[in-house]
């Protein structure tokens, strides 16, 4: 992968970014919680020359004005390397050192809890400087130019939230977790007639060779490489593929920020997964998913030592996940229990998969698997019964109209799944989860991948032979249904959606 593409600066776009930098250097304060809060923003070497600089100030003057050459910019740092901060400071110096009527700016956030985050950092830089303060007016999900009208609003990864925005500048957070073009392309189609307007990308690299990051460094028939734009601007900050994250020659040239070493990198490869070291760390994306496993087989089987004394007359959890057709439909029962001869806590299991569908149609006789529920639930009285119903609607309906099963709605969203899938992962690297006896269930867990979500966690998705992993999603919905549920407060009913 290609890293930085060459850019000329002429004297009179240094002098344009120089500009905004000395805007930035006067009204401008750090606002993390660190010991730099409230010292002036004064831009780092390497922001200067890879980031700022170039995107600011490539370009010409015409007719008195500077245009800039770049309409769009993707920059690759890795985590930790100030990105919240430098993209706020952007947009404060663009919006103030070039003040457009109505203005219109904004920033893409992959989550709620990021636009949160974003949107403070905003209000309190703007806070910290008396004339900021003076013309900015904060809102609730934004803050407004009492002189000129103009706008800097923080926007959820929502197509129909961008659709009637023509943005002079934009910020688009976390590529990484973008699902495909969709949000991206109602972004700059709505800033073709905007004159200088500006599209940054600020990510990280993300857990697969695909997907719309990967699409747009790389190139594909539909899309064209940022590096083979005239109009884009690159610069990635990374390891290369060949580099060996133990060489310390490798991670000095990570090290640009004044504030990060290479000893405290090499603390980190220390403390991290090594997957979690080569994408947030060496900001590289990894050749294969099989790196990305969420166990390893040394886990798994430590997990299939122990008794698996399931007691179905203590309180336990149901999850269930599954499809019609196609890949497999699962129940697992989960319980904690103190092991006798440890005395420690651990998670027992029960399972019952169903991973052949009937040779002539290719369906799974829900009718069969719901009365095999009903008869669980019958015979043994489990405390909660966690189904999506939004994937499984024939079961669910079945359950309740047929059966009178009282079921949870676990809605298989991220903010469920990514903590759901972290409690099991615990459960399996701690050895606190019993899977012996539950030899399906050990392969579904040994097939998961980690699908980051971004701010939310991870989840557990497939790999690249689309393994089946039903019943690790049916054991986190069982774990979470019982930490959340059951566990030491008493058990509750009704409906988990977050």
């Amino acid at each position: 992968m290609r890293r930085s593409k060459r850019i000329k600066v002429s004297n009179s776009g240094r002098e344009e970014a120089a500009r905004l930098e000395y805007f930035a250097a006067t009204h401008l304060h750090h606002v993390g919680n660190d010991e730099w809060y409230g010292t002036p923003f004064f831009l780092e070497d390497f922001q200067r020359d890879n980031i700022w600089n170039p995107i600011l100030g490539t370009g010409r003057v015409r007719r008195g004005v500077f245009r800039r050459r770049y309409r769009t910019a993707l920059i690759g740092l890795p985590r930790d390397y100030g990105k919240t901060e430098l993209a706020c400071a952007l947009l404060l110096s663009e919006a103030n050192m070039h003040p457009v009527h109505q203005g219109q700016y904004g920033i893409v956030a992959s989550s709620k809890e990021q636009s949160g985050k974003i949107l403070r950092t905003l209000k309190a830089m703007i806070a910290l400087d008396p004339d900021l303060k003076g013309i900015w007016i904060p809102l609730k999900y934004e803050v407004e130019n009492a002189e000129t009208g103009a706008v800097i609003k923080v926007f959820p990864y929502s197509e129909a939230a961008l659709q009637s925005w023509h943005f002079n500048l934009l910020i688009a957070d976390e590529l990484h977790v973008w699902r495909d073009d969709t949000v991206w392309n109602a972004i700059i189609s709505g800033m073709g007639s905007i004159p200088n307007s500006l599209v940054v990308a600020i990510t990280t690299a993300s857990g697969l060779r695909s997907g719309f990051l990967w699409d747009w460094l790389e190139g594909t028939n539909d899309l064209v490489s940022v590096f083979d734009d005239d109009e884009s601007y690159c610069w990635w900050l990374g390891a290369d593929d060949a580099d060996d994250p133990d060489d310390p020659k490798v991670l000095k040239k990570l090290a640009l920020p004044s504030w990060i070493n290479v000893s405290d990198l090499m603390s980190l490869k220390k403390r991290l997964r090594r997957k979690d070291f080569e994408r947030y760390i060496l900001n590289r994306f990894p050749t294969t998913t099989s790196s990305f496993s969420c166990f390893t087989s040394i886990q798994l089987a430590s997990c299939c030592k122990g008794d698996n004394d399931f007691d179905f007359d203590k309180p336990y959890t149901i999850g269930i996940d599954g499809a019609t057709s196609g890949d497999s439909f699962a129940i697992v029962a989960y319980q904690r229990a103190v092991d006798p001869e440890t005395g420690a806590e651990c998670g027992r299991t029960r399972e019952w998969v169903f991973d052949e569908p009937d040779q002539n149609t290719g369906h799974y006789p829900v009718g069969q698997i719901a009365e095999l529920i009903a008869g669980i639930c019958a015979s043994h009285y489990p405390e909660v019964v966690g189904i999506d119903p939004n994937r499984m609607i024939v079961l669910s309906n079945l359950l309740s109209d047929s059966y009178g099963v009282e079921t949870t709605s676990f809605a298989q969203n991220n903010a469920t799944m990514c903590q759901a899938s972290a409690l099991v992962v615990n459960l399996v690297k701690s050895r606190k989860l019993r899977l012996r006896g539950c030899g399906k269930l050990r392969d579904h867990l040994a097939n998961t991948v980690e699908d980051d979500k971004g701010s939310y966690g991870s989840r557990f998705g497939k790999n690249d032979r689309k393994d089946k992993i039903d019943a690790a999603i049916a054991l986190a919905i069982a774990v979470l249904a019982y930490d959340k549920l059951v566990g030491d407060a008493g058990m509750m009913y009704g409906t988990f959606n977050s």
